[in-house]
């Protein structure tokens, strides 16, 4: 990434609303933007698979421990509690998946980002209104993003994703971001 990209990027993050990520830091590094959640470092890995004959790019969460083990991430889930951990831990996933897929390494094909399957059972109304926010704060769209939801999200949530301008995604099992 180029020095003047490099600079805008650190600038917008430290514009980024705290509440919006329940003031977990996002950091930009020599690797891309990584952020802390009890004590583990999260970052991006991403693999590049096929989906109806088209490549996109999914994310998945690489999880460290202090010590620079791995870290499962769905231990890292478990440690967010009630409706609000969850949600902004889900989200702040997210969007440094977002960041260094579209921004860091300035890829231009659809990424594919899990939505975690208990988010359902507390986000009630407005699903995907604050990620687009957060999307927009980085000039950045929901068209370029497809959620990956499991089979039993409810219809009402998916709908409210789509009219953010996400597309969406089913899967029958989902395993944590």
């Amino acid at each position: 990434m180029n020095q003047q990209r490099n600079a805008w990027l650190a600038a917008r993050l430290a514009s980024l609303s705290p509440q919006w990520v329940a003031g977990f830091p996002l950091i930009l590094d020599e690797r891309g933007v990584v952020t802390r959640f009890f004590k583990c470092e999260l970052r991006s890995q991403f693999r590049h698979i096929v989906v109806g004959g088209e490549p996109i790019t999914r994310a998945l969460l690489d999880a460290r421990a202090p010590s620079g083990d791995r870290f499962p991430p769905d231990k890292v889930f478990r440690l967010a509690t009630g409706a609000d951990g969850l949600l902004k831990l889900d989200r702040l996933c997210r969007l440094v998946h977002t960041l260094n897929h579209c921004i860091v390494a300035e890829r231009r094909d659809p990424l594919l980002l899990q939505i975690h399957p208990r988010l359902f059972d507390y986000v009630k109304v407005g699903h995907g209104r604050v990620f687009a926010k957060m999307l927009a704060h980085f000039d950045l769209s929901p068209t370029q993003i497809i959620l990956e939801v499991s089979g039993n999200a409810p219809v009402a949530a998916i709908d409210c994703y789509r009219s953010e301008g996400f597309s969406m995604q089913h899967v029958q099992e989902s395993v944590a971001a």
